[in-house]
C-alpha cells in the first residue's frame, strides 16, 4: 500500500499540518510506505492553457516539480489531500499544481469528453476553516473547497471515501478528537491490514 499525502497549507505547524502527521503516523503504523509533500515548498510554473500536453501527453513547461508529484500520484493506491479554505476554495498554489498536472489526471476521448486515468484509486479530503460550524458548510467555505477538490478528483477517477471538514479553528483550537477522527479515517479509509 503507498499513501501519498499532499499537504496544500503554508504553515508548517498549523492544523493542516498536525492532523496529516497524525494520518501519516498512523498509515505507517499500518504498513503503508507513506510519502509527504507539502506544496508552499514547490516550484511549479503554471499553466500556459496551450493545451499541448493533451495529445503529446506531457507538459511542455520546463520540468519541475509538477511532474515529480504526478508520478507519485501514478504509483499511490490512495491520494489524501490536506487543504486550508481560501474564499471557499483552495490555496492558488494547490490549483496551480493540479493545472499543470491535468493530462496525467485524466485524458480526453476523441469526442472530447473526460477520460479518468486514475480509476479504482482512493482519496481523502481534508480541509480547515476558520468560518464557524455550521456555516463553514451553510456558506460554502469549507464545503465549497471540498466540492472544487472532489470535482478535479472525481474527473480523475478517484473514489473520494472520505472527507473531513472542520470549521472554527479560529476560535476552537484542534482536539484530540479531531486528530482520532484523522486516525479513524486512514485506519477505515485504506486497504491496510493494521497490527
Amino acid at each position: 500500500m503507498k499513501i501519498l499525502i499532499l499537504n496544500a497549507s503554508p504553515r508548517p505547524d498549523g492544523n493542516i499540518a498536525r492532523m496529516l502527521d497524525v494520518m501519516r503516523q498512523e498509515a505507517e503504523a499500518c504498513g503503508a510506505q507513506v510519502f509527504c509533500e507539502t506544496i508552499s515548498r514547490f516550484h511549479v510554473r503554471p499553466c500556459t492553457g496551450c493545451m499541448k500536453c493533451r495529445s503529446a501527453r506531457q507538459c511542455v513547461l520546463p520540468a519541475d516539480d509538477a511532474q515529480r508529484v504526478l508520478e507519485l500520484i501514478r504509483v499511490s493506491d490512495v491520494l489524501v489531500v490536506g487543504s486550508p479554505c481560501y474564499w471557499g476554495n483552495m490555496p492558488g498554489t494547490l490549483k496551480v499544481l493540479f493545472d499543470r498536472m491535468v493530462y496525467g489526471l485524466m485524458g480526453e476521448s476523441p469526442r472530447g469528453l473526460p477520460r479518468p486515468l486514475h480509476k479504482g484509486k482512493r482519496a481523502i479530503l481534508l480541509v480547515t476553516c476558520t468560518t464557524p460550524w455550521p456555516f463553514n458548510v451553510w456558506f460554502r467555505q469549507s464545503r465549497g473547497t471540498v466540492r472544487a477538490l472532489r470535482e478535479i478528483l472525481k474527473w480523475s477517477g478517484f473514489k473520494i471515501v472520505r472527507s473531513i471538514e472542520r470549521g472554527g479553528t479560529k476560535t476552537h483550537p484542534l482536539t484530540e478528537r479531531d486528530l482520532e477522527r484523522c486516525r479513524r479515517t486512514v485506519r477505515d479509509s485504506t486497504t491496510v491490514a493494521c497490527r
